[in-house]
């Protein structure tokens, strides 16, 4: 595999082309800049290595502990975190329910300890779950997609340089 260095300049590198590409064709540069940002934020620390211990895993600082149980729920590579398509979609899914699970502990040991009010975990879940709900009503679809883009595309690149290294690691002990 590429060194956790070289996937960040693979990063680094694709970031202009995949401004252009974006802008081209969304024909905005808001929606370029925001898909831009989303590859390179996977790219760094949203890609298909946070199934283990790496330097996307170690660049979640304090926080990095949400990513300890889809480290052992999943062994490196599987289709869940390496995937083209289910790698991307599956880590977004895994993000927003572990966030929605944190705050809503929050929310309740908030409400319950600080505030003293009557409350059980579940209201609080629902509550959170309500507010992603309305947000998402509220939010201009295209940057959900020019963010899942970039998402993909910061995880594709990171996918396909593996498979690259791989084929290439194999064709020269061949030679």
């Amino acid at each position: 595999m590429p060194s956790g260095r070289t996937h960040d300049l693979i990063t680094f590198a694709i970031a202009p082309p995949v401004f252009a590409g974006a802008q081209y064709y969304a024909g905005d540069t808001m929606l370029a800049a925001t898909t831009t940002v989303a590859m390179v934020f996977a790219g760094l620390m949203f890609g298909p290595d946070l199934d283990l211990d790496s330097k996307p895993y170690r660049r979640w600082g304090p926080l990095r502990f949400i990513w300890k149980p889809y480290q052992m729920a999943f062994s490196h590579r599987s289709r869940l975190t390496h995937g083209l398509v289910l790698g991307t979609i599956f880590r977004i899914l895994y993000f927003v329910a572990i966030m929605t699970v944190l705050a809503a502990t929050g929310f309740y040991l908030r409400q319950r300890y600080l505030y003293g009010a009557s409350t059980t975990w579940g209201a609080e879940f629902e509550r959170v779950s309500l507010d992603l709900g309305a947000f998402w009503n509220r939010t201009q679809k295209e940057y959900f997609w020019a963010i899942f883009a970039g998402l993909w595309i910061g995880a594709a690149a990171h996918t396909l340089s593996d498979l690259f290294w791989t084929i290439a690691k194999k064709a020269w002990k061949m030679v």
